[in-house]
Order: structure tokens, then C-alpha cells, then sequence
């Protein structure tokens, strides 16, 4: 017969009362749970069974509440202090909920509870992404990328492209801007600068539950696509497209993140992004 120490045998896991769960803002749901075990159950396969990773924590106290049934370890801590008795802190992780009801990451509805961020930044962008290099002719964008590349030059004062010769004569070019857009733009490159601060929105959707991410989303990935929730409408002829999809995960809870980006006037071009 197993020796009896304050009621606990090497066959008896004695849940305390502390358990405590919290649901986060997406759903998901982390707990912490305090159980006694002696250390000669401790040493048993059976006991260490109940605390395997993954395993169910109500195999460890059956008095968790039924709607918890869901929770799964995740880790333990073990504090083994002067007596026979073994201390085990116990964290779990998971979701009532699916994360996605249809998954394909179209604005369908889904379960779990998201949270949305919208956010501006600025970054560098070539002169060839400006919305005034565009509705520029195809001669003068050849012009300018020539300008670009260093064979020609660009005097500010006539307006005029030009070459230096191999004795150092100046040699207007050919061929010359007509926009002037284009001799703005040519006036700047001459200065050194190629580049300007372009505004890109991004939109992020997070999401916490019991599944990851589908067949339908990942193939999502780089096409254009409409963000769920509710981002607000730019307008005009801008649409979205999915650059960004992460997932990590806690036990059986997921966490999934998406992002979508926004694109300039005229939207992502349709022929390399469209699904």
C-alpha cells in the first residue's frame, strides 16, 4: 500500500484552488494552475503523463470548469522544497473558437474576435514611383532614366539635356525633355537626388483560436485581395493586396496576424497581382 502524506499517495494529484484564466482582446484564452503531487508520483510514468505537453489540463483537475474543457499545456515549473511534496506550476493556452469560419481572407466572417490597426508611414521610394513621373510621355521617362543612368547631364538654366565630350566641350543632346514636369524632375537628379518620401497604409488584422491559417489564405499571399474588417475606403481606382502573413503558436491557441497594403492611384497592377 502507498504511503499517505497529508492525505496525497504517489497515486493522488491534489489541484489548489488558485486556477486562474484570462481571455485576451482576440479571443484566446492563457491559464495558470497550481497542483501538488508527492515525489515518489512524481516519479511515476502515469503522473508524468498528465503534465505532457499538450496534454488536456483538465486530466490534471477535473473541476475546471466544463466550458475550459478546450485548455491544453503548454509549460510547467517545478519547485521541489524540503518534504516529500512536489509543487507544479501549470500554464495552458486555447480557443472555443475557430479562428477562421471560412478562411479564405476575403471579408468573410469568422469566429474568433480581431483587432485591427491601420497605419501610415513614410518611405523611400524611386522618382519612377511619383504619381507626376506617370502621365509623363515614354520619351521623356527614356530621357530621364538616361539622366538617371549618367550619360547625360541637365543644365537648370536652358533646360537642356546635354553631354560632355571627350574634349570637354558641352554637346546638347538629340533628343530633349518637353514636359515640365519632366525638366523638374531632371533639375533634381542633376542636384543628386533620386528618391522621394512615398505614404504607404498598411492594414493588420490579429487573431487568436483554434486552427491556422487555410489552403485559400496562403495562396492569398502577394495577389490583391479585400482586407477584412472594415479599413476605410481611399477611394479612386486604390485597392489592397496581402503582403504579409504570420502565425505563431502557444499549445492549440494560434496566433495569426495579416497584413494588407494600399496601393498608389490606379491600384496594384492587375497582371502581376490579380488572383
Amino acid at each position: 500500500m502507498a504511503a499517505t502524506i497529508l492525505g496525497l499517495d504517489s497515486t493522488s494529484v491534489r489541484p489548489q484552488p488558485a486556477f486562474r484564466c484570462q481571455q485576451s482582446e482576440n479571443g484566446g484564452w492563457t491559464a495558470s494552475h497550481t497542483i501538488i503531487v508527492t515525489r515518489a508520483g512524481f516519479d511515476t510514468a502515469g503522473i508524468q503523463a498528465l503534465f505532457a505537453k499538450g496534454s488536456l489540463l483538465t486530466g490534471v483537475d477535473a473541476g475546471i470548469p466544463t466550458f475550459f474543457a478546450f485548455l491544453k499545456i503548454t509549460d510547467v515549473s517545478v519547485s521541489a522544497e524540503e518534504g516529500d511534496l512536489i509543487t507544479l506550476e501549470v500554464n495552458a493556452a486555447g480557443s472555443s473558437a475557430a479562428q477562421y469560419e471560412l478562411g479564405d481572407g476575403s471579408g468573410l466572417d469568422i469566429d474568433s474576435l480581431p483587432t485591427y490597426e491601420l497605419r501610415g508611414q513614410l518611405s523611400d521610394a524611386g522618382f519612377q514611383h511619383h504619381r507626376k513621373w506617370l502621365p509623363l510621355s515614354n520619351a521623356d521617362k527614356k530621357l530621364l532614366g538616361i539622366l538617371l543612368g549618367g550619360y547625360y547631364e541637365y543644365n537648370a538654366a536652358t533646360g537642356k539635356l546635354f553631354i560632355i565630350t571627350e574634349d570637354n566641350n558641352f554637346q546638347d543632346a538629340s533628343e530633349q525633355l518637353t514636359a515640365d514636369d519632366a525638366k523638374s524632375f531632371a533639375a533634381l537628379i542633376q542636384q543628386g537626388q533620386t528618391t522621394y518620401e512615398r505614404s504607404q497604409y498598411t492594414w493588420t488584422e490579429s487573431t487568436e483560436g483554434a486552427g491556422q491559417l487555410t489552403e485559400p489564405q496562403l495562396n492569398k499571399l502577394g495577389l490583391i485581395a479585400t482586407p477584412r474588417g472594415t479599413p476605410p475606403d481611399a477611394g479612386g481606382t486604390r485597392n489592397w493586396k496581402l503582403v504579409s502573413a504570420s502565425q505563431s503558436q502557444q499549445g492549440e491557441l494560434f496566433r495569426t496576424t495579416l497584413e494588407w497594403q494600399l496601393s498608389d492611384s490606379g491600384g496594384h497592377n492587375a497582371f502581376l497581382y490579380d488572383s
